[in-house]
């Protein structure tokens, strides 16, 4: 009697132990479960970067300061720019000017008023001959204000002078020095986009020194519209 009734006990705790193992393992298996759900619905609910979103500035009002380069006013860049995207403009654009003349039209003109402020100078420093640093210096100071006053900055390279300048004499170091340029532009510039406008050839350039013909700004505003994923209006 005493031995069927250990062998009985014996039975008994074989069964409850398996059955303890088994919950245990279906436990384990659940709590996986579910924290593969919650990663999963983790993973949905995090918000995506999508770098690839258009931006749409109809109506938004721009800013433009620059040399020759941006003061042509029948069919320059900044306006088959904002004839694209539907942009308010204001263009304080001058033949000749340099980066310093350039921060003083900034330090007048920029203000909250302004959503984007274009930048677009240099060639008449590096054609003065100036340290490419100094005038990098004068666009950051540009871009400073422009980030004081909540304006977006946007600042171009300009063309490929190597490509598309043919130096006068006396002028032979230019295309070289305003390469260098745009390197120390493209490295040093800090809270601004700079779009790399280097895509016109020498067929597209009007004179010596690339004041552009049509096609030329027509290539310069697809190129600030697709680097910057503007919306165009058609």
């Amino acid at each position: 009697m005493i031995l069927k009734q250990m062998k009985r006990f014996k039975i008994i705790s074989v069964v409850v132990v398996t059955l303890t193992i088994l919950f245990a393992s279906l436990m384990l298996i659940s709590s996986q479960s579910l924290k593969s759900v919650k990663v999963k619905k983790d993973v949905v609910k995090s918000p995506s970067l999508n770098v690839d979103t258009v931006v749409d500035v109809n109506g938004k009002k721009v800013l433009f300061i620059g040399d020759s380069h941006t003061a042509n006013h029948d069919f320059g860049w900044q306006v088959i720019l904002c004839q694209k995207t539907g942009m308010k403009m204001n263009n304080t654009a001058v033949i000749g000017k340099h980066l310093p003349w350039m921060v003083s039209v900034a330090r007048q003109t920029i203000s909250p008023h302004y959503d984007y402020c274009f930048i677009y100078g240099g060639a008449n420093d590096i054609h003065g001959n100036r340290n490419p640093y100094s005038v990098v210096k004068d666009v950051q100071k540009i871009v400073d204000i422009c980030k004081l006053k909540g304006v977006e900055a946007i600042v171009l390279t300009g063309f490929n002078a190597e490509e598309c300048v043919r130096p006068l004499k006396g002028q032979e170091f230019y295309p070289k020095a305003y390469t260098r340029y745009q390197k120390i532009l493209m490295d040093s510039i800090v809270d601004a986009t700079v779009v790399d406008t280097r895509v016109v050839v020498r067929t597209d350039c009007g004179d010596w020194t690339c004041h552009m013909n049509p096609s030329g700004h027509k290539k310069v505003a697809n190129a600030v519209i697709k680097q910057m994923n503007f919306k165009t209006k058609n």
